[in-house]
């Protein structure tokens, strides 16, 4: 440009051109480069353009309707390997329960241990019937929670504390009411109320109210489907509305399986299509063909079919000019493990899952398992703290409150009240893939200071404060351990018959 500005000087009109030409070649360049970079972008022949581009996250799942949940419910009841999805994320996510550690403390801040096992013991008590039907154990019903989330979308809960028009089984007057997504309908909207898809929000997003229908809609009543279109409006204060979203201000969820349905879809008809093909390939025998030399007749029954029986090594004489053919279906496929296992592998990429637990495939070497089941368990704890955030914590605040007013917790002299419902939650630990290499590494971190041994007992899914007790009493007991060698069997024996022998001689001398 400092040249342009010199011919300027003696040739304004050539530099005049020049300059614009300059500017247009610029201009050309920044455009072709914004069509490079947004190729993707560009709808061609064989790109599609996106549907519903720009819809908001509440659109998009009103479009969808209750089809995505239908499907999730229908794989589950039909599939194995969608089943095996679900058992995979329960298993990992939830174990055989969460374990609860109270952190009640004392003004001076000291745990509070007197009121931490009382309250230990009215949940386990409650723990027995925690639900309005009676129908679940606590343990059932974190699972039971958990599936619907992943395999609906959501599910409601409701706290019934202290309500005089119900039948507490417990001495704590507290129940939880578990309510499916499809109580809660997905197709009312009041505009004016700004009320989405029966959830009722402010300006901010928040949801104020939620709407519920008072009985199933697809209860079976007297062999007919009954819509019953009145709800019953409740402030969210009594819901807990756990879900499953990808976007802000999405107000209902969807199933963790949205995403690979068609490909579960795919895998199911394909293998019931290979099962049919094998079971039909192992229907067929042989065919029998004819020549032009053929000219006998041949004997039927009386539907007109030729009769043969089959039996191992067992033959039969054929009429002149005829011959055997067996027929070969190339089943069952020898390429349907290969595509179905990379069929799962997608799936399992698609759903934070593990390849070998949904498909029960365990020929990985020890590095590849540790890969996956370390890769697993960020999607695994991740869930797990959803649920202590939305599902564990408010269960056991309310319970402590209903414990507490209801007389049930005890005296509570002493104790620091912003203390009363902390707790502390535990995820279930993760199995030990090979218990010798997983012991030796543990302890190696442990010898260098750089992690605990209550930790190591925490990761093993142990109360530090239990395996503590014990081994306490262990070691009180060594003295008497140490007079018994286990080791020599024979010698111990021994020793007990002269114990004997020596008491029945002082006997008979007495």
């Amino acid at each position: 440009m400092k040249g342009l500005d010199f011919v300027a000087k003696i040739a304004p009109g050539y530099a005049a051109k020049r300059a614009k030409s300059h500017r247009e070649y610029q201009l050309q360049s920044a455009m072709n480069e914004a069509a490079r970079l947004y190729d993707a972008a560009t709808n061609t022949q064989y790109r599609k353009p996106v549907v519903g581009a720009g819809m908001s996250p509440n659109a998009i799942v009103d479009n969808a309707g209750t089809r995505l949940r239908d499907l999730a419910r229908y794989l589950e009841e039909n599939h194995d390997l969608t089943n095996a999805i679900f058992d995979d994320l329960l298993n990992n996510i939830i174990g055989a329960g969460a374990s609860k550690v109270p952190q009640i403390k004392l003004a001076n801040g000291e745990l509070a241990t007197d009121v931490n096992n009382r309250a230990l013991e009215l949940y386990d008590e409650w723990a027995q019937c925690p639900d309005t039907t009676g129908e679940f154990g606590f343990e059932q019903m974190e699972r039971m929670v958990a599936r619907h989330v992943f395999r609906d979308g959501e599910i409601f809960l409701r706290p019934i504390i202290n309500n005089a028009g119900f039948a507490y089984k417990t001495q704590v007057p507290y129940a939880v009411d578990m309510l499916d997504a499809d109580y809660c309908p997905l197709d009312l909207l009041v505009t004016g109320n700004n009320v989405i898809q029966g959830i009722e929000c402010n300006e901010w997003g928040a949801p104020t109210a939620y709407y519920f229908y008072k009985s199933h809609p697809g209860e079976v009543i007297s062999t007919t489907v009954t819509m019953l279109s009145e709800t019953q409006r409740i402030e969210a204060a009594g819901v807990y509305h756990l879900k499953y979203v990808k976007r802000l201000r999405q107000r209902r969820g969807v199933p963790l399986i949205h995403s690979v349905i068609d490909r579960m879809r795919d895998i199911k008809d394909y293998e019931e299509s290979e099962r049919i093909a094998a079971k039909v390939a192992a229907s067929m025998t042989f065919a029998i063909t004819k020549s032009g030399e053929a000219s006998a007749p041949t004997a039927v029954n009386t539907d007109g079919n030729r009769e043969f029986g089959m039996a191992p090594g067992m033959g039969f004489e054929l009429m002149p000019g005829e011959g055997v053919t067996t027929i070969d279906s190339n089943r069952p496929n020898t390429g349907l493990n290969e595509f179905r296992n990379a069929m799962l592998r997608a799936v399992a990429g698609g759903t934070g899952t593990r390849f070998s637990s949904i498909s029960k495939d365990y020929n990985g070497t020890y590095s590849a398992q540790r890969q996956e089941l370390i890769e697993g368990s960020i999607a695994y704890r991740a869930h797990f703290n959803y649920f202590v955030r939305k599902f564990y914590k408010p269960i056991w605040s309310d319970f402590i409150t209903a414990a507490a007013l209801s007389g049930a917790l005890g005296s509570l002299r002493g104790v620091d009240q912003s203390t009363l419902t902390r707790c502390e939650f535990r995820p279930p630990s993760l199995p030990w893939i090979d218990p010798a290499k997983e012991a030796k590494a543990w302890r190696e971190l442990v010898d260098a200071k750089l992690e605990s041994r209550k930790e190591v007992m925490r990761q093993r899914g142990r109360d530090p404060a239990k395996v503590m007790e014990e081994m306490s009493e262990e070691s009180e007991n060594e003295l008497f351990a140490s007079t018994i060698d286990l080791a020599e069997p024979e010698t111990l024996i021994e020793d007990i018959n002269e114990d004997i022998n020596e008491g029945e001689n002082e006997a008979g001398a007495a």
